[in-house]
């Protein structure tokens, strides 16, 4: 299976702590992105060529989150983990990819099973949190039963409208899990990133109204939350039946 190894955004966060990006964060790996990322390589002593693989993440990562503390602001502060580990599936439809994201969700350790048969939201989100938060404690309801979406009202300790926050809503009689990566305040809508989307890994709009609960891990610092991207949904779909 071949996945997304990194968020172009994360990357360009993390040179920035390290003094070596002065671009904007954009999600594009223009020049300043390649220099950057090229100069970090040679003071590693790795090959200095834009390539970045597991070595460069490893090392970046471990360099970014010793500094991050000392030196984080907005354009700073890490990319939530567990945005970079869904990131890595994103657009896996359940029936046209069903092997590479079936793979995806049971390596974790578990899994709720076919996502073209089940519901999996809650799958996608406890495997992205786990894989990225190994440690991250889990009250009862979640640890007995993950795959179920308003378990996550409990998750990790509360938190306003911040970026990556775990975000659970009502859906009929159920509910549904994702993680906020935008919001709308004259529309009152969430960008959400998360499973079982219009059958895909990918980014929804979903109405404040049906908001339960935002979340954030106990796990990873709440010294690097940073407010929600203030976007604009207009002629946007909104979702009102995840599937």
């Amino acid at each position: 299976m071949k996945l997304h190894s990194y968020d172009v955004r994360w990357l360009q966060r993390a040179l920035k702590t390290l003094g070596l990006y002065t671009g904007a964060i954009d999600g594009i790996a223009g020049p300043k992105t390649q220099a950057a990322v090229i100069e970090f390589k040679r003071g590693q002593g790795l090959r200095a060529r834009f390539y970045v693989g597991p070595i460069t993440l490893e090392r970046l990562a471990a360099a970014a989150e010793e500094l991050a503390p000392r030196r984080f602001g907005p354009d700073t502060a890490p990319e939530p983990p567990w945005l970079v580990e869904i990131g890595k599936v994103m657009g896996l439809h359940e029936d046209r990819d069903n092997a590479a994201l079936r793979e995806w969700l049971a390596s974790d350790g578990s899994t709720l099973g076919d996502p073209a048969v089940y519901p999996w939201c809650g799958d996608a989100a406890i495997t992205a949190l786990e894989l990225a938060l190994p440690g991250e404690p889990l009250p009862d309801g979640l640890e007995s039963n993950p795959y179920w979406a308003r378990n996550f009202a409990h998750f990790g300790i509360e938190c306003g409208k911040v970026y990556g926050a775990v975000a659970s809503f009502t859906r009929g009689k159920g509910g549904h899990v994702g993680f906020a990566v935008g919001y709308d305040p004259v529309r009152n809508r969430y960008l959400i990133r998360g499973g079982n989307q219009s059958d895909s890994v990918r980014d929804s709009w979903i109405a404040a109204s049906r908001l339960l609960a935002l979340r954030w891990p106990k796990a990873w610092p709440a010294a690097y939350q940073r407010p929600l991207p203030l976007l604009d949904a207009s002629g946007a779909i909104l979702s009102t039946n995840e599937a």
